[in-house]
């Protein structure tokens, strides 16, 4: 699909089209958002924490948990809302000692009918092309 905004690698992703939201209260309609997805994360999967982070240039890290990130990549009016292993500098440390990530793989397999369910109820279309690829940043460790 042309112009959906980024996500990040292997990530799996949600749409919501906010294009619709007058200009005056697009910022206001966004924040909103953001609530929404901090509560109705934190209600089904009640290991997310609430953080303020940034993962590359666009996509802005909203909840964490010990194996994943839930964020928000926004552009042109759109929204994808996506939840990926973690990529931090605290997380690949850890990866170095023990093997995190196949735990954090497994986790991900395992919730992805609840990160469904939860975009879903935040009108969200969880159909998107499929982007799945093996994080660069572990060849390099």
């Amino acid at each position: 699909m042309e112009g959906i905004p980024s996500s990040p690698e292997g990530a799996q992703v949600a749409l919501r089209d906010l294009r619709a939201v007058a200009p005056d209260t697009w910022f206001a309609a966004y924040t909103g958002f953001v609530a929404e997805i901090r509560r109705e994360v934190r209600q089904d999967m009640r290991s997310f924490d609430s953080i303020h982070r940034w993962r590359g240039w666009a996509g802005r890290v909203l909840l964490r948990n010990p194996y994943a990130d839930i964020g928000i990549t926004t552009d042109q009016g759109l929204a994808v809302v996506w939840i990926g292993e973690r990529i931090d500098r605290d997380y690949r440390i850890r990866c170095e000692w023990t093997d995190v990530s196949g735990a954090a793989q497994r986790w991900l397999t395992d919730i992805a009918p609840t990160f469904d369910a939860v975009t879903a109820r935040l009108g969200c279309t969880p159909d998107l092309p499929d982007r799945a690829c093996e994080p660069r940043w572990l060849e390099a460790a």
